[in-house]
């Protein structure tokens, strides 16, 4: 049985499916995964730092103008559109069978797509926050103007995520730890994550392109959003 064939089989005779998902979900989408980013700093002749350094308030707060400008190449971006395997999950989600998705990401590109229940672990870029008055702001004044300062006191508006300098919200950890153990399959889909520090019990399908198979998980290497666009159409010419 091939691959595909094989992950059907266990979404069909699955009820509570989880989706756990890392940044190669979004590259086809336009959004560069780690080693992007890593690649885009290599080559900005202006900045010296690693993709810590890029993701602190520390940087943000005392080099604004350059934190921006990469952060705009890098994190931001707004207009990104959800590609098949956001637009699968949906439908799995309509059907009953998904339960959830949590995620790694902060690009919003799965509740673009109509997901109800995703868990955030380090929230999305529509939150940003003014250093000086803590006051919230959407993504909108970041796409109006080069370097955001807050309406009210005029300090300087950075994403939530860099203000927390990474620090993911325990409640949506909570959370989605929650939901993983509560299924009967678990999609870890486009992050370098083991399989192996998800609990034993539940079924597993690992989609990625650098993925090492592990034993009792079904492993498949390639490109994800090829793998969702041929595994939709099979799913749809079934159910």
């Amino acid at each position: 049985m091939c691959k595909i064939s094989k992950m059907l089989e266990l979404i069909a005779e699955s009820h509570r499916i989880v989706a756990f998902t890392g940044a190669g979900v979004s590259t086809d989408s336009g959004i560069p995964d780690v080693d992007g980013i890593l690649s885009i700093l290599n080559r900005d002749s202006d900045y010296h730092g690693d993709a810590y350094n890029l993701v602190s308030q520390r940087f943000a707060r005392s080099e604004p103008a350059t934190f921006y400008r990469i952060y705009r190449k890098t994190f931001f971006h707004p207009d990104a559109r959800p590609n098949s395997c956001h637009h699968f999950l949906v439908d799995l989600e309509k059907a009953g069978k998904l339960a959830g998705v949590v995620t790694m990401n902060i690009d919003y590109l799965h509740q673009k797509a109509g997901s109800r229940q995703v868990c955030e672990y380090w929230g999305d870029m529509r939150k940003n926050r003014c250093v000086n008055c803590n006051r919230l702001y959407d993504w909108s004044l970041l796409e109006n103007q080069n370097i955001p300062k807050c309406r009210i006191c005029g300090g300087l508006i950075i994403p939530d995520f860099v203000y927390r300098d990474l620090r993911t919200y325990p409640n949506e950890v909570a959370n989605g730890e929650k939901m993983i153990e509560s299924a009967d399959l678990l999609l870890i889909l486009g992050t370098r994550r083991q399989a192996s520090s998800f609990p034993s019990a539940i079924k597993k399908i690992v989609v990625s392109e650098s993925a090492s198979p592990e034993d009792g998980v079904l492993t498949i290497n390639q490109n994800i959003n090829d793998l969702f666009i041929d595994l939709s159409e099979k799913y749809h010419a079934l159910y």
